[in-house]
């Protein structure tokens, strides 16, 4: 059986490198690349690849997390492996909740890589070891230091997920913070992005779980 793999990566020379090594192997072989998480859904649709390289940072509005949620949605047998140079928490949790299946850093030797593959194909995961621990530890609960997911929000942001929780739509939320909709919908933007997140719905379910409105 023949694998077949789609590299996404919006560096051209680390998917040519990849792909030359893959070419070397029989029983793996690199059926499309894409540069963007969008590209990668339309490859996915069109190529339907038993495996997915994803790196997790490049341009657009779908980056490497949001673009393995889609994918694992559009084609749950299309399994998808984190190929990245991040090893934080707010990279790791965010991707394995996505769908990936394995999480490797690019310092991964090339065996490994291959062998994560040929893993990933028989619905197997394999993860950096210094992943491996951290999700260990998340596991049984002594994560030295809890991640907050709204850090990162700036306060106006914060403001906006609030209200898009309790139910405001745009207009309401501009005229509740004296904003203009145009801003409101910048806000909306950078706080999906900021917490890998595909739209506003996905949003106030998120704040209803993570307890930022509460029910009367």
């Amino acid at each position: 059986m023949t694998i077949k793999v789609l590299l996404v990566d919006d560096h051209k020379i680390v998917r040519q490198g990849v792909r030359a090594f893959l070419q070397t192997l029989a029983d793996i072989q690199v059926v499309a690349e894409a540069d963007t998480g969008a590209g990668a859904i339309d490859a996915v649709q069109q190529a339907q690849p038993d495996v997915v390289l994803m790196d997790l940072e490049m341009p657009g509005e779908f980056d490497g997390i949001a673009a393995t949620r889609q994918i694992r949605k559009l084609r749950p047998e299309t399994q998808v492996i984190v190929v990245t140079s991040h090893h934080q928490d707010e990279y790791i949790f965010p991707a394995v909740r996505a769908g990936a299946i394995s999480y490797l850093l690019k310092d991964v030797e090339p065996d490994e890589l291959v062998d994560a593959i040929r893993k990933a194909a028989q619905g197997e995961a394999l993860l950096d070891s210094r992943v491996a621990s951290r999700l260990v530890k998340e596991l049984q609960g002594i994560r030295q230091e809890q991640v907050n997911p709204f850090t990162e929000l700036s306060e106006r942001e914060f403001d906006v997920l609030r209200l898009i929780a309790a139910g405001k739509s745009n207009a309401e939320i501009a005229e509740t913070l004296v904003i203009g909709e145009s801003t409101v919908k910048t806000h909306i933007g950078n706080m999906l992005k900021k917490l890998h997140l595909d739209d506003r719905t996905q949003a106030a379910v998120y704040a209803w779980q993570q307890g930022i409105v509460r029910r009367q």
